[in-house]
């Protein structure tokens, strides 16, 4: 009887097939599953757009407000625009992104979502708002009447995990582009120094690359569409934007 084996020029050849088969399909896998979450995220932010409609409509289209504070003491309203929006979402899974790795979920204080609200929305952020300095706090909330362009205008954004400037764990709920860009729509030398980041043209608190090089984002009247940054916003230098997906009232 006749054995027959494998010679060790045969066992490297099929072994250096199996690892360019390995090679070419790894990258396969890891963009299906990176686009499995980011369809999930994508299905997040439409539900959550939803709620903002249904919200809207039940407070005379008042838009939902951030979780301010100020000198270390929560401001009205100590609520957050996420919890305010509870009611119409029933479920926290929707605050996560399946895609973003931050470690601070279970700090103290924790991370509180994947995605922020634009502050150009909220009664006590500048341009449109009331600072909360003062006793007296008069706010003036953004109605629905005001935006430009709702179809248009990005509400909602995926949040970095880090400040990409400083080093910072972000942590808020909300992101605020009126101190973007060079000029930015409102001067606070702090506040655009860690912000933007001048040299690529970018801010530094929203996952902007988050998934394929883009990010999901849902806008005032309620869809949710993915879209790169540039799409957004795109301003040259000493000049005002000339796309700008955030400003609700001077939008392009």
């Amino acid at each position: 009887m006749i054995r027959r084996a494998f010679t060790l020029i045969e066992l490297l050849v099929v072994i250096a097939i199996i690892a360019t088969l390995a090679a070419i399909l790894f990258p396969v896998f890891s963009q299906a599953r990176e686009k499995a979450r980011a369809s999930a995220c994508l299905s997040n932010c439409r539900q959550m757009g939803m709620a903002v409609q249904l919200y809207i409509q039940d407070y005379d289209e008042t838009m939902p407000s951030v979780r301010m504070m100020w000198q270390g003491s929560p401001h009205p309203p100590a609520t957050s625009w996420l919890e305010q929006l509870q009611p119409y979402v029933r479920t926290r899974l929707l605050q996560r992104c399946p895609s973003d790795r931050a470690s601070t979920w279970n700090d103290n204080p924790p991370r509180v979502s994947s995605y922020g609200l634009n502050a150009y929305f909220d009664p006590f952020h500048p341009p449109y708002g009331t600072p909360p300095y003062g006793e007296q706090l008069q706010p003036r909330p953004m109605m629905l009447s005001a935006v430009g362009n709702p179809a248009q205008c990005i509400y909602i954004a995926e949040l970095a995990e880090v400040n990409r400037k400083n080093g910072r764990q972000v942590k808020g709920d909300h992101f605020m582009p009126m101190y973007w860009g060079n000029p930015p729509r409102v001067v606070d030398g702090m506040m655009n120094m860690a912000l933007w980041d001048d040299a690529t043209h970018t801010p530094t608190t929203l996952a902007i690359m988050r998934h394929q090089g883009g990010a999901n984002y849902v806008f005032v009247d309620g869809h949710a569409k993915w879209h790169r940054f540039e799409q957004t916003f795109q301003q040259i230098r000493g000049q005002k934007p000339h796309v700008d997906w955030y400003d609700p009232v001077q939008l392009p």
